[in-house]
């Protein structure tokens, strides 16, 4: 009975701790999978259409937030999602959809509201790495761009020129952090996004 009860208190503690956030993807051709069904569950109702780079994001339960592909923005509705000053993000990011990674969500450590988006451009294209804030607390919980810094800019360009297709992120050392690395030409570039932001 105590080992009955011993699993059965594990199950729920993992259980009740799960996080869900990449549970949802959208890719491709309008194409997606949904990893809260077992066995995954075929998503056609995508509005991205990218051969290469995307990213989506849930929420910690697992239901859809938002995906891009590095010049768009969609809404958990599938409806492009706006900036604040009411324009639209359709095709207005400074990502290429031809990058390998195009687009990253990164979410702000200790809010359940903020997240980043980097997009990132082919080789060619010259918009280099950029940063995008997201206020998922706006539009009735569907999320609008935001001036973060009110300079009535929308993006922080961290890198310009040329730049490599490449993004990655990892948990940082200490609990709340993450790291974003990307790589140009024979130089790699690290920035810390903690709960004071990017």
């Amino acid at each position: 009975m105590k080992k009955l009860l011993a699993l059965l208190l594990l199950f729920i503690g993992l259980h009740s701790y799960s996080q869900k956030q990449a549970n949802i993807w959208y890719f491709g051709q309008n194409a997606g999978i949904d990893f809260n069904f077992t066995p995954p569950k075929a998503l056609l109702d995508g509005e991205l259409s990218t051969l290469e780079g995307c990213s989506t994001f849930s929420d910690a339960d697992g239901n859809l937030l938002f995906y891009s592909d590095g010049i768009t923005v969609w809404d958990k509705n599938h409806l492009v999602m706006n900036f604040s000053d009411g324009s639209s993000s359709f095709q207005q990011l400074l990502g290429d959809p031809s990058a390998t990674q195009s687009g990253m969500i990164i979410p702000k450590p200790l809010s359940d509201d903020i997240y980043y988006l980097f997009t990132v451009t082919d080789q060619n294209s010259g918009n280099g790495l950029n940063l995008y804030t997201i206020d998922m607390s706006l539009n009735s919980g569907n999320g609008l761009l935001i001036d973060e810094n009110n300079d009535g800019i929308f993006f922080t360009e961290l890198q310009g020129g040329n730049w490599t297709e490449k993004v990655a992120a990892v948990k940082g050392q200490e609990c709340n952090t993450f790291w974003v690395v990307t790589a140009n030409e024979n130089r790699f570039y690290s920035y810390l996004i903690d709960e004071n932001g990017a």
